[in-house]
């Protein structure tokens, strides 16, 4: 027996609108902010739909079938008060439960990889329900809706967080909705509504104002996550501001701090990094502070002045016992990112200066996403300050871009590569895998 809580229902105005429409609209979608009860309203909409029907077949398409699950799921389980169970479909997990006459089944069926559609080719579905929609393979989206092709009162459910205007789920599906519904308005086609953070009936002013305080209100995160609209980005990634900028430093405020390396080629710099956390008494907060920075690029120097792997192993290294003579400590850890034989080559270099305890750690690359919301929501919070003698890593913070080509073409907001005298943004990169590292201790996400 499956257990279930409460499904305790808080409707709003837009929101009982919207499900009401899903009565007679065949498409019916809702793009919004990241917590603006999308998936809450729509698991409603789309149950009564699946009780309605004179079928036993629904799906339900995702991302990631386990996450949706365990949210659209949990909905489904706890919207019919313990009525259904999970079960497996076709080796596919899924939800049944007894309606009318007929013993309903919605299976979970995942929709992000090219040929996902091969997996629900041949089924015939009543009704389905995409969650975020945009996300999904585009052949899937379109098998998806062409198995409820034999139902005139089938239903198209869908969730998205915005992208932007020109993101191809808007171009090739919502737009052409859109101009269907505008050219056919006695048809009940299209029934779309746009849900803010404000919209979510469960969230209370101190909760909304805490998630609202992670985001900078001038990115295109801010206006996408917490307001709910499309925008595209412009200029730069990031804006640091004078609380971002550290005039003066005591070694004795730091209890802990991580050496990194990222051992450049040709046209990248190589780059170490200290940084340290740093526990804010006044703003009660956890902050990461840059206190060193050394880059060296051998494409803008002469022959005599190029560096050897090996030259770069054996700086660093003294880079290292510099910063331990400096704090009167060892690191928590020394990262880097380089090779294998990097890494083996570092492991002697420590072991003939008697640094054996240390074990050289590969550092972690979080999505290109995160890291640009991480390294916007640390700035703009003053949980991300550099000393201002790490000139390098402020500039590249300053000089970092999004790439218009890239975005233009698949709708995803990347740092452009910047290849010139000065190296790729190294030092932007090696803070964020000292970010990264010291997520934990910061927090967020």
């Amino acid at each position: 027996m499956t257990n279930t809580r409460t499904f305790n229902y808080i409707g709003t105005k837009k929101a009982s609108k919207w499900i009401l429409n899903t009565v007679d609209y065949r498409f019916n979608m809702i793009m919004g902010a990241v917590r603006a009860s999308k998936d809450y309203n729509s698991t409603i909409a789309f149950v009564e739909t699946v009780k309605r029907a004179d079928y036993d077949l629904f799906m339900v398409g995702a991302v990631d079938v386990k996450n949706a699950m365990r949210i659209i799921g949990r909905y489904i389980l706890d919207y019919l008060g313990g009525l259904a169970k999970k079960t497996i479909y076709m080796e596919a997990p899924a939800i049944t439960f007894p309606y009318n006459g007929y013993q309903k089944t919605i299976i979970f069926a995942g929709g992000k990889n090219i040929g996902s559609d091969a997996g629900i080719q041949g089924l015939t579905l009543h009704s389905i329900y995409l969650t975020e929609i945009n996300l999904l393979n585009e052949d899937f989206v379109n098998q998806s809706i062409k198995r409820t092709s034999s139902f005139k009162d089938a239903r198209i459910f869908g969730t998205f967080n915005p992208k932007g205007p020109k993101h191809p789920f808007r171009t090739n599906f919502l737009e052409i909705w859109i101009k269907y519904q505008k050219d056919n308005p006695s048809k009940k086609w299209l029934n779309f509504e746009n849900f803010s953070l404000f919209d979510n009936p469960i969230l209370d002013k101190e909760m909304i104002e805490q998630i609202k305080a992670s985001y900078d209100p001038n990115t295109v995160s801010y206006k996408r996550d917490i307001l709910g609209v499309e925008t595209d980005p412009e200029g730069a990634l990031y804006t640091i501001r004078d609380y971002n900028i550290l005039e003066e430093i005591d070694l004795k405020n730091y209890n802990r701090y991580a050496v990194v390396v990222d051992i450049g080629e040709s046209t990248s710099s190589t780059v170490f990094l200290i940084a340290a956390p740093y526990f804010n008494t006044e703003k009660k907060q956890f902050e990461l502070h840059v206190l060193k920075e050394y880059k060296h690029l051998n494409n803008s120097v002469n022959d005599l002045q190029k560096k050897s792997p090996l030259q770069y192993i054996e700086e660093y290294v003294t880079f290292v016992e510099g910063a331990i003579e400096l704090f009167g400590r060892h690191p928590d850890k020394l990262l880097f990112d380089g090779t294998d034989q990097f890494f083996r080559d570092l492991v002697k270099e420590l072991r003939k200066r008697h640094l054996a305890q240390h074990t050289p750690k590969r550092v972690t690359k979080d999505s290109e996403e995160d890291r640009i919301y991480k390294g916007q929501s640390w700035l703009y919070q003053g949980k991300l300050k550099f000393y201002k003698y790490c000139e390098n890593t402020i500039i590249d913070f300053r000089n970092a871009e999004h790439d218009e080509k890239v975005y233009e073409r698949t709708g995803k907001i990347v740092t452009k590569e910047i290849y010139n005298d000065q190296g790729h943004l190294d030092c932007l990169d090696a803070t964020n895998y000292l970010m990264t590292f010291y997520t934990p201790t910061i927090g967020g996400k």
